[in-house]
């Protein structure tokens, strides 16, 4: 495997893993503006602090040499690997029909409940968690990767109660306001683990209720972790970036509703219900049904298909206006701005203004014009 430091000039060594220099593709003269981080697995993240590009070594290959992902591959040594993009862009299928109620099993949404809040205690500590773990979001490395690696910039992330937690913590669960737990060797568990990755904070009016973790990739496969690890003694309800009297659309993903509120230019908010209509409370319920206008936007696979036939029937005024070309909004965003650019298919930046424009027309499918 070749290091993508071989492709870049002038690049010098700040620590064992990272080095800066000039940005090959806008040319930057900031000495540390331009960051590359090689990983334990002999890969590379890069972000310029100038045009706020990032990525990996492949696609930093694409874009400064003009090669082809099998090129890059290539050139860096590394197998390639079918790419959401190339299967789904190849299809060219923009339409997704609104999925039929299955006759044998009507979904009978249940009546939204009040929220079960957290403790005070464990408020105020997941609030001065979520205060350390946005501090430095834009000089900590790895922190801007994690984060534009997702297509948001740090005001967004700060706005949107997004932060990074650098390393593992393990904190008193006293201090968090949760009783002790009994181990597997029947010993009492005093401490509650806050574990690496990028920490996405549910707020409400109170302050901080929930928290939940993108665990790191290199921990979900040496440590056995799941994808996101919800924080023990947070509020089961759905995370909301925006606020009431806009459109309002609905998602699965936390990450991809601070990305449409962010390239919607806080036109457009997004209430993320996590697939299964997760903690779906009566202060939520009636901050959706409160919105003029409501859409849906489901993952392009059979989870999207299941919680869409859950949303209509809570909200049989709801939209279904489908990512284009890709299983959700964040694949779709990232395809747009891939090398080769497809034309067919938008950034969410351009499917916001569609899909609006596409519901003031009270219709149920949307499709891009091509």
């Amino acid at each position: 495997m070749n290091s993508i430091l071989s492709f870049i000039t002038a690049m010098k060594q700040k620590s064992s893993r990272e080095w800066c220099g000039v940005c090959p593709i806008c040319g930057q003269t900031r000495e540390d503006g331009f960051i590359v981080i090689l990983t334990a697995e002999g890969r590379a993240r890069y972000f310029c602090r100038k045009c706020m590009e990032s990525g990996d070594d492949i696609q930093l290959m694409q874009k400064v040499h003009g090669l082809s992902y099998r090129e890059a591959c290539e050139a860096l040594g590394i197998e390639p690997k079918p790419t959401t993009t190339s299967l789904l862009s190849a299809r060219r299928v923009h339409v997704r029909p609104r999925p039929a109620h299955p006759v044998q099993m009507a979904y009978v949404p249940p009546k939204p409940e009040p929220a079960v809040m957290p403790c005070k205690e464990w408020m105020g500590s997941a609030a001065a968690f979520l205060v350390e773990c946005q501090r430095g979001l834009e000089t900590i490395p790895e922190a801007l990767l994690a984060i534009c690696g997702r297509f948001l910039t740090p005001y967004t992330a700060q706005d949107c109660g997004i932060g990074w937690n650098p390393a593992d913590r393990y904190v008193s669960r006293a201090a968090w306001g949760l009783a002790d737990e009994q181990g597997k060797d029947g010993k009492p568990r005093t401490k509650l683990l806050l574990p690496a990755g990028l920490v996405i904070a549910t707020r409400r009016r109170a302050g901080v209720v929930a928290l939940t973790v993108r665990c790191l990739e290199e921990d979900r496969q040496t440590k056995g972790r799941a994808k996101y690890r919800q924080i023990p003694g947070s509020a089961n309800v759905p995370f909301i970036a925006g606020r009431a009297g806009l459109p309002l659309l609905l998602v699965e993903s936390a990450l991809d509703a601070a990305l449409v509120w962010q390239e919607s230019f806080g036109k457009l908010a997004a209430v993320a219900l996590m697939g299964n209509m997760k903690g779906l409370d009566s202060d939520t319920h009636a901050f959706i049904q409160a919105a003029p206008l409501l859409l849906a936007c489901p993952d392009n696979d059979e989870g999207g298909q299941v919680a869409w036939q859950r949303w209509s029937a809570a909200y049989p005024q709801a939209i279904l206006t489908p990512a284009v070309g890709a299983k959700d909004l964040g694949d779709m965003h990232r395809a747009a701005l891939t090398w080769p650019i497809n034309p067919d298919i938008p950034s969410v930046m351009e499917w916001v203004p569609g899909v609006l424009a596409f519901a003031s027309r009270n219709s149920t499918t949307y499709a891009l014009a091509a």
